[in-house]
C-alpha cells in the first residue's frame, strides 16, 4: 500500500484503517506470537530474528490506534431461556479464564452421555454436524469415519478420487534454515513419481500436505468444506460449507480416477448463488494445481505439484477453521482444546444452550485462574 501510494513514511500509506476481532479468540497460528504479547519486544535489534523485527514493528503500528470502539451486546447468543442466559454468562466470564463453580456445572451438563437427561450425540440435530476439535490430526480421523458411516446410513457407495502428483523444484531461499535442511530436493530428469512415492504421498493425512488431500472419498450428499478462495464473488471462499450434488472424474489408471470437477451446494452462503445451467446455491469447483509441502513419514519434507479439488469431508473442523461462525447446533470437544481461547472460540459458535453439546468431559482447570496481564491490558 505504501509503494502504490508513493507514501513510505505512514503506515498503510496514510489511509485510515478499521480492525475487527475478538482478542478472547485464539492468537495467531503457527509459532507467531499476538501484538499484545509482552513476547514482542518494542525495540528492533539486529541481533534479532527477521520474524521478531517485523512484530516489534507491527507491535508499534498497533499502539498507533488510539481510537477503540468496544461491543457489548451479544449477537449470536440471543435465545431468552433461563438456561440460554446463563450459557451467555458462562461464555463472558470464559473470556477471562473466570468461570464460576455454577458455569462449569452448567457446562458439564452438556457432555454427551448415556444416562437419563445426558444429552445424546445421536439426536437427529446433531447427526452430520460437523465436530469442532482443537487438533488436525483428530479432524483427519473424525472426518475419515464420518465418511464411511455417512455412505453405510444412507446407502451409497465411496468413491475415491486421487491427486494427480508430480515433483517440483523447490526455492532453496524459502523457509528457515531447518526447514531448508529438512527438505527434498532430488536430482531427476523427470517430474514423474515413482510408484511407491506415489502410494505413500496418497496415503498421507490432509495435514501433512497443506490440507490438500491425496485420496478424497466422496458420495452424493456428503458434507465438504472448501479450503480455497476460488471465487469470492460466488461465495466459494476458504471455510464455506456444502454438500455433494456431483461431479465430473476422468481416469487416471485402470482403477482410480481424478476429479475434474466437483458440484457443491453450498448451505450456508450469505447471498444466493444463482449460476448459469445450475441449480440455486451449485457451485463447480475445479481441479488445480498446488504446489504443496508433504511432511514424509521419515520427518523430511518434500515438495510436489499436486492437482486436486481443494474440498475436505465436512464431518470435523479446528477450532481455527471455525472462527466467524455461528452454528444453531454446534458439537465440540474441548478435552483437547491447549487454552480457555480455545475453548472459548468452539462454546462461542453455539447460538442456544439446547444446541450445544460437548462430545466427551473436559479439564476445568483450563476455565479459570485468570487471564495474563499482557492480555487483560
Amino acid at each position: 500500500m505504501c509503494a502504490a501510494l508513493r507514501n513510505e513514511g505512514k503506515p498503510f500509506g496514510g489511509i485510515n484503517m478499521i480492525f475487527a476481532g475478538d482478542f478472547a479468540q485464539l492468537p495467531p497460528a503457527m509459532s507467531g506470537h499476538a501484538l499484545y504479547s509482552h513476547k514482542v519486544g518494542r525495540v528492533i535489534h539486529r541481533t534479532q530474528a527477521h520474524a521478531q523485527q517485523e512484530a516489534s514493528i507491527g507491535k508499534a503500528v498497533w499502539h498507533q490506534f488510539t481510537t477503540v470502539v468496544i461491543l457489548r451486546e451479544n449477537m449470536r447468543q440471543r435465545s431468552q431461556g433461563p438456561e440460554d442466559a446463563k450459557l451467555r454468562t458462562a461464555i463472558e466470564n470464559l473470556r477471562y479464564k473466570a468461570c464460576t463453580p455454577d458455569d462449569i456445572k452448567l457446562l458439564q451438563s452438556r457432555v454427551a452421555g448415556r444416562g437419563s437427561g445426558k444429552p445424546k450425540l445421536n439426536q437427529p440435530r446433531f447427526r452430520n454436524v460437523s465436530v469442532i476439535t482443537a487438533w488436525n490430526s483428530h479432524r483427519d480421523k473424525i472426518n475419515e469415519l464420518g465418511c464411511q458411516r455417512f455412505a453405510q446410513e444412507n446407502g451409497k457407495s465411496l468413491t475415491t478420487f486421487y491427486s494427480v502428483d508430480r515433483l517440483s523444484a523447490d526455492n532453496d531461499e524459502e523457509g528457515t534454515k531447518k526447514q531448508r535442511r529438512n527438505t527434498v530436493n532430488p536430482r531427476r530428469s523427470t517430474n514423474i513419481l515413482s510408484e511407491e512415492l506415489q502410494n505413500c504421498l496418497w496415503d498421507l493425512s490432509p495435514t501433512l500436505t497443506n490440507h490438500l488431500p491425496g485420496k478424497l472419498p466422496l458420495c452424493i450428499g456428503m458434507p465438504v468444506m472448501i479450503k480455497v478462495n476460488e471465487a469470492t464473488e460466488c461465495c466459494v471462499t476458504n471455510g464455506a460449507e456444502g454438500v455433494v450434488v456431483g461431479w465430473k472424474a476422468k481416469p487416471i489408471d485402470e482403477d482410480k480416477e481424478t476429479l475434474e470437477t466437483l458440484f457443491v451446494k453450498l448451505t450456508a452462503a450469505p447471498t444466493t448463488v444463482q449460476l448459469e445451467g445450475l441449480p440455486e446455491n451449485v457451485v463447480p469447483i475445479s481441479q488445480q494445481a498446488r504446489k504443496v509441502q508433504c511432511k514424509m513419514p521419515n520427518g523430511r519434507t518434500l515438495t510436489i505439484s499436486r492437482s486436486q479439488v481443494s474440498v475436505v469431508p465436512n464431518f470435523a473442523m479446528t477450532d481455527f477453521g471455525s472462527q466467524g461462525r455461528t452454528r444453531p447446533n454446534n458439537v465440540c470437544d474441548l478435552q483437547n482444546c491447549r487454552s480457555h481461547q480455545s475453548i472459548y472460540t468452539c462454546l462461542s459458535r453455539g447460538s442456544t444452550y439446547e444446541g450445544t453439546i460437548i462430545v466427551q468431559p473436559f479439564d476445568a482447570s483450563k476455565l479459570t485462574g485468570g487471564i495474563s496481564g499482557s492480555l487483560r491490558q
